[in-house]
């Protein structure tokens, strides 16, 4: 995963702000997924649209291709999505206080920071 700006912190010292601010990063992750998945129903139905109501063989072709495009958006942000939700899970994990096991999952010795 690419480095986050705030890696460079030790997660035992954060105080109530920094985990608020956790889970405003959590609920916008949410968001954001929903975004893509609303964009890629919208490229999918558009897609099924062109091949079903326009009888011109160029309309079918573009059809199919909003339909692929939607489908991989979706993957794309389903992706981003679980990419990003591991990583809060992880400082999860040290906010309920299970900061070695987390430690060691992601690698990392007790006296490094995250």
């Amino acid at each position: 995963m690419k480095h986050l700006p705030y890696d460079n912190f030790d997660p035992r010292q954060f105080i109530i702000r920094d985990w608020l601010a956790l889970d405003r990063t959590i609920l916008a992750n949410e968001r954001t997924f929903l975004a893509y998945s609303r964009t890629s129903l919208t490229l999918i139905i558009a897609g099924l649209t062109f091949v079903r109501f326009f009888g011109h063989h160029l309309f079918a072709v573009l059809g199919y291709m909003f339909i692929v495009g939607g489908i991989g958006v979706f993957v794309l942000g389903l992706r981003r999505f679980n990419k990003m939700a591991a990583h809060y899970k992880r400082l999860s994990l040290i906010e309920e206080g299970e900061l070695p096991e987390a430690l060691q999952a992601s690698g990392l010795s007790k006296s490094g920071a995250l």
